[in-house]
């Protein structure tokens, strides 16, 4: 297990983990200072994974992302406020592209311990980049994962594949935090193109809908399961909504709402969520904006491959 950890005190180094002898006493050793450094530039990013790769060469690949997360919104992801920065999703698809030319393969297993992150959208920038993805539709605490669960699992079980360990982290999550709404997702990349393709379906039959008054649907999507962002809602849950209303006239939109359920369904590994508003969460967030639309969404490959940007922005003419 390498770090590599930015304080504000003292810059950046990367450590090799080892288990501590003694309780308060810590061994494990400084491989590199580093000094100052941007953690928001993706640059950092794919360098640690370039120094991972050549100096611990493994069969399988974990990379986690601990940090502070917005989804795609202000400061996306890996916040650095001296100086001030963040990778935001685009270049976050670019750096694990670089990651995955320095390893020589996909990312095996993908892990954002960050809040928002377990949308549709940035699985959709990453899926050509990693195998498994891990995260959360919700806030997240600021311990993050329970990891003392996961790696003593992961050292009794090294040769574990990514989708069983991806399975330990969702459980671990939500058994570590026994109270309050937590989510956690596990997400099998490969299925997320096809999950793409009826999304924009769905999207395309919602613009030709003729039948059904635009506020119905807005009413659907301010209805459906929301998360610390109320701008992203639960994409299961918006299409139950959507293929169950009888105020939906489209009989093309209730079909494809319910093809959307289904490859919903072969891209989630395993997920779960507790508390009275996310429980019914189904594992991948969308946009589906309550405030005013925010034009970053147009810099998301999502969006320039699904017609959802434009049915948003069509839909949105109609909030009052």
């Amino acid at each position: 297990v390498v770090v590599q950890f930015d304080s504000p005190w003292g810059g950046a180094a990367r450590y090799l983990v080892k288990k501590d002898a003694l309780p308060n006493l810590i061994t494990s050793p400084v491989l590199q200072y580093l000094g100052e450094v941007n953690m928001g530039d993706a640059s950092e990013l794919a360098d640690f994974v370039r120094f991972c790769a050549e100096n611990y060469p493994a069969r399988k690949y974990a990379l986690i992302i601990w940090n502070h997360g917005t989804g795609f919104k202000s400061k996306d992801i890996s916040f650095d406020f001296s100086p001030e920065g963040a990778i935001t999703i685009p270049e976050l698809g670019t750096a694990l592209s670089l990651s995955t030319m320095y390893l020589g393969k996909k990312i095996d297993f993908l892990g954002m311990d960050a809040c928002l992150m377990a949308m549709v959208e940035i699985a959709y920038e990453v899926k050509d980049h990693a195998r498994v993805l891990v995260t959360s539709q919700e806030l997240v605490p600021g311990e993050g994962w329970d990891y003392e669960t996961i790696l003593r699992v992961l050292v009794s079980h090294p040769l574990m594949g990514e989708r069983d360990l991806a399975r330990i982290v969702v459980d671990s999550y939500i058994d570590y935090y026994r109270w309050g709404s937590f989510t956690q997702s596990a997400i099998d990349l490969k299925e997320i193109f096809s999950l793409g393709r009826v999304v924009d379906e769905l999207a395309q039959n919602i613009l030709n809908d003729s039948l059904t008054p635009s506020w119905v649907y807005l009413s659907l999507g301010d209805s459906a399961v929301y998360f610390g962002d109320v701008d992203y809602v639960d994409l299961g849950s918006l299409v139950d909504l959507l293929s169950r209303d009888s105020r939906v006239k489209s009989k093309e939109v209730k079909e494809s709402a319910r093809a959307v359920q289904e490859a919903l369904n072969k891209c989630i590994i395993h997920e779960r969520a507790s508390g009275e508003m996310t429980g019914n969460a189904r594992g991948l967030s969308i946009y589906f904006p309550y405030l005013p639309y925010n034009h970053k969404y147009d810099d998301l490959a999502f969006s320039r491959d699904t017609y959802w940007n434009e049915m948003i922005k069509y839909l949105l003419q109609w909030r009052k």
